[in-house]
Parts: C-alpha cells; sequence; structure tokens
C-alpha cells in the first residue's frame, strides 16, 4: 500500500447536521447552525468539542474558525484550513484536508464543515446588487449562471456526448438519493419518494437536469 494514502489512518467518528429549512425560514443565524451541526457531530462521536484542535471547510464559508473555537470553548485550536471552488463538491476536499492534518499530525481531531443560511445572506440563482461581478462570475453571472445547475449544465452535457452517457445515467442518480432520503428522517425529501415516472414528468431545471 502507498505512504501516501490516508486509508486506515484517520477515521469519520462522528456527522451532525441543524435542521434544514426553506429559504429565509431558519429562525437561527447562520453561525449558530454552524454550532448547532458541530455539537451534534461531537455527540454522535462521543467527543468532548473542548478537544476539537481543528476545522476545515469549503466554499468561501462565513462561520470563522477562530470564532467557532471561542464559541465552543475549544483549548488550543492548532489548524484550520479553507478548500476554494468546486462548489458543493468541496465537501471532499474538505474531509481529506481534515483527514491530511491528523496524519501530519497538525491536530487530533478535526471538524469538516459547511454553514449556509441562504435567507440571512444572499441566495443562488438570484443576481447580487453590485456594479461589477469579479473572478469566475465576471465570465458566468451576466449570462445567469448563478447557481450550482447552470453552472455544471454545459459541463455535464460536453462530458456525457463526449463519453457516451445516456440521460438515464442522472435519472439514475436521482432515484438513488431520494431512496435513500426515506431512511434518514431528517432528510428534506424523507418521505416523498420518487419513482422513474415521477421524475420523466417532473420539469427541466435547466437541461440536462430534472
Amino acid at each position: 500500500m502507498s505512504e501516501r494514502t490516508l486509508r486506515g489512518k484517520v477515521a469519520i467518528a462522528g456527522v451532525g447536521e441543524s435542521t434544514y429549512y426553506k429559504h429565509g425560514k431558519a429562525p437561527d443565524a447562520e453561525f449558530k447552525l454552524a454550532l448547532q451541526a458541530i455539537l451534534a457531530a461531537c455527540a454522535d462521536a462521543g467527543v468532548d468539542p473542548r478537544e476539537v484542535d481543528g476545522f476545515a471547510s469549503y466554499g468561501n464559508d462565513r462561520s470563522d474558525p477562530p470564532r467557532l473555537a471561542a464559541a465552543l470553548g475549544i483549548r488550543e485550536l492548532r489548524f484550520s484550513n479553507m478548500h476554494w471552488g468546486g462548489g458543493g463538491g468541496g465537501v471532499a476536499a474538505a474531509v481529506a484536508n481534515a483527514g491530511a492534518a491528523i496524519q501530519a499530525g497538525m491536530a487530533n481531531c478535526v471538524i469538516a464543515f459547511r454553514s449556509l443560511a441562504q435567507g440571512q445572506f444572499a441566495r443562488y440563482g438570484r443576481g447580487a446588487q453590485q456594479a461589477a461581478a469579479a473572478g469566475d462570475d465576471a465570465f458566468l453571472a451576466p449570462y445567469g449562471l448563478m447557481s450550482p445547475a447552470p453552472r455544471f449544465a454545459m459541463k455535464i452535457t460536453r462530458f456525457m456526448t463526449d463519453h457516451g452517457i445516456r440521460h438515464e445515467a442522472l435519472r439514475a442518480i436521482a432515484l438513488t438519493s431520494y431512496f435513500h432520503a426515506q431512511t434518514n428522517p431528517r432528510a428534506v425529501m424523507q418521505g416523498r419518494p420518487l419513482d422513474v415516472e415521477k421524475y420523466e414528468a417532473s420539469r427541466w431545471i435547466i437541461e440536462p437536469f430534472h
């Protein structure tokens, strides 16, 4: 086995989440929701929150690790890290960075997290009221590509074309996600199973996504 792998060297010991709300309906601030999820993960792992000594996040998360550490009463913050870009896929990098920090001896217990309350701040798909778009947004926002589905639609379509992937593959992903949601009482789509007929009859978000 390669010495560069994290396999078998670190472990995900606990998972936590706050309550999911519709846009603008969360009674608590984004920072408080982050704390609720972290406390739930610590409880799941059987870890005292004060023993946490690192944080890894992604997507320009606004919940600052030193502030989180102070609110949790953490004894010593040894590691904090942010992965930029990747959208929701950044969670994989955050988990990997957390594992790498532990393996490297920089920290012992790292929280990989993401906190987002769109009602408190901006909303995906709604253009920001600003004079100019900077960075990647300068090439996307003026053309209406302001949320994950439109941003990835063209890339996915090209990938499907190049590799001969049919639309049924995307349908299978959606059906699988809904299937697993039925076993999670906290899932947004729990109690709302999806079948092939419902999927095919649903509206387009933006092709090729229903």
